[in-house]
């Protein structure tokens, strides 16, 4: 136990060391981080939190209310002010790189005044309660850790989604038509998106389409375009724009490399199956009607859109299925079942949990695949990045 003790010393000194490299990373721009800081405050906070607690339980006398309620209160503190920082306006990426000192300093006092009120309720109240708010506090703190350990470990890995879509619409000729479906590359580096192209090119594709938002940095979006052109794949390239993109110079770099870029258009792929793809909800002006107008009666619609918000605004019931991004899976989620951010902020999606992640519908009850996009986009917790393998089949 004395050994144990020791090596809590040596996690604040980490933990400190962690705080600086972070406020450095969003200041500097280090590794593309520049205005990002603040991102991963919560991300930082979890991983020296979970060790200062395994501490406090192996017996580190009073270290929950030293380190523990500082850490929860600064989590707390990340969220509620982030939620009430605009995420748009000229100003916002000046102040960035400081917002980590900002959650810091708010934690600490918020954690302070929530230590002394719970040290207070638990000097004054029955052995019983004690002991009720002592098992409160580790299995909070282990739903932290299990939290932080799937951040570091699978949010960090790709997940290759194998997905069957079965519908009479669907002509014979087409079942077991495959298509790689990679969306939301922000932030991606080469050697990971060279590994997407490695393993989708033994996955026997038939087609690729690209769901929108690469790199804001236009090299490196042309560079990631090039990778991307390694994959094979019969029917060639399709993608449409994303909110972050700038479509110009996303399309110029598409065209350069052989790929389609749909933008309110559409092209028949093969006979009776039409793909549609329409401009960014936030950025442009999509129209699924326009999109679809040179489908028949006959053809299965297979319709691209970056946002899913647009098949709950406009007209899907000449669409047959939509593939969509943009949502990151809820970016950061409790077990993977809800995601803050999309219930207290509506500025990723209008409609909350809906298209947070996989399987939803349009308004008029047309199914939606949304994935949870590939990118390194940081923190994803309980949202791992994750490339879509789509198998259509027929059925009668």
């Amino acid at each position: 136990m004395t050994f144990l003790r020791k090596i809590i010393w040596p996690c604040y000194a980490v933990s400190l060391f962690l705080f600086l490299a972070v406020v450095l990373w969003g200041i500097t721009g280090i590794l593309g981080g520049g205005g990002h800081s603040y991102r991963i405050f919560s991300f930082y906070a979890l991983i020296p939190g979970a060790l200062f607690v395994i501490g406090s339980i192996l017996g580190y006398k009073r270290a929950y209310l030293k380190w523990v309620f500082p850490v929860y209160g600064g989590l707390l503190a990340r969220l509620t002010l982030r939620l009430a920082l605009p995420g748009t306006g000229g100003w916002f990426p000046l102040i960035s790189p400081i917002l980590p000192f900002l959650f810091a300093a708010a934690g600490i006092v918020l954690g302070i005044v929530i230590g002394r009120i719970v040290q207070k309720i638990s000097e004054d109240a029955k052995p019983g309660l004690k002991k009720a708010l002592r098992v409160v506090i580790i299995v909070g703190s282990v739903i932290v850790l299990i939290h932080a350990v799937h951040a570091v470990t699978l949010d960090r890995s790709i997940q290759y989604k194998e997905v069957t879509f079965s519908s009479p619409r669907i002509s014979p000729q087409l079942s077991g038509y495959r298509i790689g479906f990679i969306a939301d590359t922000h932030f991606i580096s080469d050697e990971k998106l060279q590994g997407i192209v490695d393993e989708l090119n033994q996955r026997d594709l038939d087609m690729v389409v690209l769901g929108g938002d690469f790199s804001t940095d236009v090299v490196q979006m042309r560079r990631h375009i090039e990778i991307l052109a390694q994959i094979e794949a019969g029917d060639g390239f399709f993608g449409v724009e994303g909110n972050h993109d700038t479509h110009r110079l996303l399309f110029s770099a598409m065209e350069s490399q052989g790929m389609v870029p749909l933008s309110n258009e559409g092209v028949l792929v093969r006979e009776n199956f039409f793909l549609a793809g329409v401009e960014d909800l936030w950025n442009r002006n999509p129209d699924i009607s326009v999109a679809t107008k040179d489908a028949d009666a006959d053809d299965f619609v297979l319709l691209i859109a970056h946002n899913p918000d647009i098949t709950m605004k406009q007209d899907t019931t000449g669409v047959d299925l939509v593939l969509s991004g943009h949502t990151h899976g809820g970016q950061i989620t409790f077990f993977g079942i809800w995601a803050p951010y999309l219930t207290l902020r509506s500025t990723i999606s209008d409609y909350g949990q809906r298209f947070r992640t996989g399987w939803a519908e349009s308004a008029d009850g047309v199914p939606v695949l949304v994935s949870n996009g590939a990118g390194d986009y940081l923190p994803r917790v309980f949202a791992r990045p994750q490339v879509i393998v789509l198998t259509l089949v027929h059925y009668s």
